[in-house]
């Protein structure tokens, strides 16, 4: 595993997304390929070391970021996602939890690549952290 690249699995994001109000991409996710579900997390990992932080300094959430980079992978581009919170969704069943959690990772594929992969200078500049406060 690239140890800092984020993990997580294609069902996660999906309820991510979904939590945001991006359907669209959240039918996209559980159906990506490996070199695109890489990138979101390789993208995900940037925005939590690198991208905008809250005014205290915190980083994204990981669901924030998840969800960010997968509509930027999907999209071909960076924006805003369509909720600024996330809308409780049913709680899962435990089979449902177990499945989600079980879900394979690329991980021969994650090694192959450096932690902030599909990280582009749009992305860079869209998200670009302006600091704390600002």
């Amino acid at each position: 595993m690239n140890a800092k690249m984020m993990q997580t699995t294609r069902g996660a994001v999906r309820r991510y997304l979904l939590e945001y109000g991006e359907e669209a991409a959240a039918e996209w996710i559980v159906s990506s390929a490996d070199d695109e579900f890489i990138r979101v997390c390789g993208i995900g990992s940037w925005l939590l070391a690198a991208g905008p932080s809250t005014p205290s300094g915190a980083s994204m959430t990981l669901a924030n970021a998840a969800a960010a980079a997968a509509v930027c992978v999907h999209e071909e581009h960076p924006r805003k996602l369509a909720r600024s919170r996330r809308k409780k969704l049913p709680e899962l069943s435990a089979e449902e939890e177990r499945r989600i959690r079980s879900e394979s990772y690329p991980m021969a594929l994650s090694f192959s690549v450096p932690s902030h992969y599909g990280v582009t200078e749009e992305i860079k500049e869209f998200w670009a952290d302006p600091g704390p406060g600002a």
